[in-house]
Order: structure tokens, then sequence, then C-alpha cells
């Protein structure tokens, strides 16, 4: 009888009347993503629509994905990333980009203040190792002179970016560094304490929150309709005025047409060391590589740029960089380990557009979730909130 049950349910699953009414029935907004970006963006369409009824799905246990899975950068771009952008896009694009950042930044902080962010101001150092296959050549002094003018329009000062002789590491040999550019604009946030202060306020602005439904379709008819489930396969459809996405690298899993992919991450944090004091978070390869203090334990991922595959070289490639910058690190084995997912495409801009009638997305931040998170959600949520939806022509998307 249980095993007959259970394959019935997952055959013909479908929500009890209570868990349709309240969660499902007769919505103005569906967001779904229950990362930075969406939940940003039910609450500021909250503000603007005090009366809608509004649901957010989230089909992680934790609700984020990426935005509880990030290594908690509070950053804008490192001077050689900035350089890469600025020939890659132009500076009038690559100026877009970071200025996207940088007040995605400030409202994180305005909304739910540095207390319940964790924030901290650590500055940052681009570090150039010796020994190391580097990605990015070092910046003439022309060049930062260059790139300080540039981005001056931002963050409002022509000192964004310095080199300095020495480096601020504790316990760091100066005969392994190369150069040390330094910024004090930089800080770093406990990634945890900001998901849950973001789903706090969605509770209290009286915002539906589902945790472990996945969405495994989209419909758009005269209304969009939404196929959930708590597997990734089947579900129950349901109707709602708008909707909006908000699943980043996953998006094209309901939207195949947009330019957006998963790339994945590794990040490694140590068991405690000794005597660790705060340390400046860190750059290398043009962002490609990050690692920063947590508390008394320190903090290293990425490296997809290397192109290793087997998780196991990775592993130790990204151990022997840390252990470059903190010799220390070597007494000490890895207490956590896991991937992180970014968003990317052939354009570094995030998208955030309606694609169908009553549909709209906000997704690929590029690896830059916890910057713009905030910013692209309140920029979907004007769209969504300002615009009408006439019918149009039945069109399906949806994956089995």
């Amino acid at each position: 009888m249980g095993n007959s049950m259970a394959s019935y349910e997952r055959k013909n699953m479908a929500f009890s009347y209570w868990e349709s009414k309240q969660w499902l029935s007769d919505r103005n907004l569906v967001v779904v993503g229950g990362g930075i970006v969406g939940l940003s963006a039910a609450l500021r369409v909250r503000e603007l629509h005090p009366n809608w009824k509004i649901t957010v799905i989230e089909r992680h246990p934790f609700g984020g994905g990426g935005s509880t899975r990030n290594a908690g950068f509070a950053c804008f771009g490192s001077a050689t990333e900035l350089r890469e952008d600025r020939i890659t896009l132009g500076d009038a694009l690559a100026l877009e980009l970071v200025q996207k950042r940088w007040t995605g930044l400030q409202l994180l902080r305005k909304r739910l203040g540095d207390q319940a962010l964790g924030y901290r101001e650590s500055g940052s150092v681009e570090l150039f190792l010796k020994g190391f296959e580097q990605h990015s050549t070092v910046p003439s002094a022309e060049e930062l002179e260059d790139l300080n003018r540039w981005i001056a329009p931002v963050t409002g000062t022509t000192q964004t970016f310095e080199n300095i002789p020495s480096h601020p590491l504790h316990g760091m040999d100066a005969a392994a560094i190369e150069q040390v550019i330094s910024s004090p604009l930089e800080g770093c946030i406990d990634t945890g304490l900001m998901m849950k202060a973001l789903q706090s306020e969605v509770h209290k602005a009286g915002i539906d929150l589902v945790h472990g439904c996945h969405v495994t379709g989209i419909e758009n008819g005269s209304q969009p309709r939404i196929r959930i489930s708590e597997t990734a396969a089947g579900g129950t459809w349901f109707e709602t005025e708008r909707l909006l996405l908000t699943t980043n690298a996953f998006a094209r899993e309901l939207l195949d047409d947009l330019d957006v992919h998963p790339a994945t991450n590794l990040v490694l944090v140590t068991e405690p060391l000794q005597t660790l004091p705060p340390q400046p978070t860190v750059h290398i390869d043009a962002g490609y590589v990050y690692a920063r203090s947590i508390e008394n334990r320190l903090l290293i991922g990425g490296g997809r740029h290397w192109g290793i595959d087997a998780p196991e070289a990775l592993e130790a490639r990204l151990l022997e960089t840390m252990q470059a910058i903190w010799p220390e690190s070597k007494s000490v084995k890895v207490d956590h380990r896991w991937t992180g997912v970014l968003g990317i495409g052939q354009a570094r801009l995030p998208i955030v557009q309606a694609v169908q009638s009553g549909i709209h997305v906000a997704v690929r931040l590029g690896g830059m979730g916890v910057a713009m998170g905030m910013q692209c959600g309140q920029q979907a949520a004007a769209l969504v909130a300002e615009t009408s939806f006439p019918a149009s022509d039945k069109h399906l998307f949806r994956f089995d």
C-alpha cells in the first residue's frame, strides 16, 4: 500500500486545498528563485503594490542557491578584472556594469544594515605571485592612473586603486609577492546572515516564501501558468498574473533561448588557525581566484579559468595558492568544501527584461550576485510593477 500510494502521488501530485488557497491561488506575482535578486524584487514590488498577493518559490532548502553558496565578497571588481571589462565591453558599458555593482552594494547595506549583513570594511588587495602562472599582467602606473580616472564617477575618488610597496597580509612572505594593488573601498559579509535577514524582511512584508518546490514548466497564454513539483519532474499547474524568473545560472532550464549558462566554482574553508587577525579580501588572476578570512579560518575559491576538470586536482591547486599567501595554512586541514554556481553568458551585463507577455527575467549576474543582486531585483520590480500584460498567443516553455 505504501509504495503504491507513493507512486500514485508522484504521478498525480497535487497540492491540498489549503496549500493552494494560501500560497498559490489568485497571485498577482510569482517570483521563481529565492536568492538575493528574487527576494529584493519581491520586497520592492510589495512597496509599490501593498495589496498584491506575492509568492516566492525556491527549490533550495536554505533558500538561495548561489546566494547562500558564495564567498561573501562585497566587491565591485579588482583592477585587472575591470581592465578586462573595459577591453571586452568598451569604457561606457564597462562603467555601466561597475555602477550596477556599486549601487547594488549600497542598496544592500542600506536595506539590511551592516550589522545584519555581518559587513566588515576589510579593504582589498590584488596579488601578483612570483613563481605562479598568471592570467593577468601587472598594470603599469599609467594604466592604474587611467583606471582610477575612468572609475572615479562611480566611486567618487581618484584613488580607488593604488600600488603599494608591501603586502598587508598576516604571515605572508614578502619574497612571494611580485606586486600588490590595494583598495580601501571593498568589504566582506556573512552570506548566511544576509540571507536570513532578507528572508526575515520578506516574511515581515507578508510575502509568501515557499521552499523545497521545483518549477518544472512555464506556459504563457492570457496569463502565465507555472508547473510546480516537490521533485524535478511532474507537478501541478497554476496561474499567476505576472511571473518573474530569478534563477540566474539555471534560467535556461525554463527559458532555453536565454544567453546564460552555469559555471561552477569550488570553495574551500580551513579549520581554525591559531593566530589570524582580520585580513583584507584577496583577488588573484583578474578575480578568477579569490580568498579571505572568516573569523579565524581561511577561504579560497575559484580557479575555473585553469580548465581543471578533476575536483581533486583543482582543490590541490587552490590549496597551493593559499599556502603561498598564508604559509601558516599548511598546518590545517580543509573543514568545509562546496561548489557555487555562477550565471554567465556571451555578454557580461545582466539580463533584466520582459521576455514574454507577463514574464520577466533578472538573471546572468556573472559571479557578482552579492554586488548586483539588489540593484537587479529593484530594476526587475520596476518592470513588473509598471508593465501591462495583454493576452498573447500561447507559447510553451517547459522541460521534463
